[in-house]
């Protein structure tokens, strides 16, 4: 009990302190998706014609082939998931990298907006359905803590800066990359959930409507 007060308190802390940031990571998760969406009328016709020969071919195997083995998705689901907050905090603590960690959000969006834009612009209804049973319900978890992990860490960084600008000694330090690391954890749970969905719940859904498609 008293580890969820303290979990609950570093979240509600980090969020009062560090709004603005949050903010600006939402808004740049916005911005990449309506960038992603936008992308796709800059798209040649020959890789237009390539991605929908694969799309084309996945629905088929999803149709034809067995169930999908969830063991492998959600290794690499995991995976990639981890190697994003190993690679959050590593940027993070060498303070000039958190810069990178802004472009984050922005990058997943583009992922986002790119995919659901391909989708409805290729199979119009039924892309809107195979998006939102492909992609929306590990995003709803991934995005949260992506702009959670990204807020913390680039507050983190600003803490560290402006406590060496002031005092010209680095007070506090192992406190603040506790915390920090603390939230980094909690975005981290977050991201092993999407993982978790992408991997269990994801796979099962899409073969449910490919069949139906």
């Amino acid at each position: 009990m008293h580890l969820y007060a303290a979990w609950r308190q570093n979240l509600e802390d980090l969020l009062l302190e560090r709004g603005g940031l949050a903010l600006l990571h939402t808004v740049l998760f916005v911005v990449g998706l309506l960038f992603g969406a936008l992308a796709l009328r800059s798209l040649e016709v020959e890789t237009q014609l390539e991605l929908a020969r694969q799309l084309s071919g996945a629905l088929q195997a999803l149709r034809e082939g067995p169930d999908p083995a969830t063991g492998p998705l959600l290794r690499d689901a995991l995976l990639r998931q981890a190697r994003t907050i190993v690679l959050m905090w590593v940027l993070a603590i060498s303070l000039v990298g958190s810069v990178a960690v802004v472009a984050l959000p922005l990058v997943r969006g583009f992922t986002s907006g790119f995919a659901v834009a391909y989708l409805t612009a290729e199979m119009g209804s039924r892309g809107v359905l195979l998006a939102a049973v492909g992609h929306l319900p590990q995003t709803v978890l991934e995005v949260p803590g992506i702009i959670l992990a990204a807020t913390a860490s680039v507050g983190f960084a600003l803490e560290v800066v402006t406590s060496w600008r002031v005092r010209r000694r680095l007070s506090g330090y192992y406190s603040a990359l506790a915390g920090y690391s603390n939230t980094l954890l909690s975005a981290g749970v977050l991201l092993a959930a999407a993982a978790l969905v992408e991997g269990f719940v994801t796979p099962h859904l899409v073969r449910l409507v490919a069949d139906l498609l």
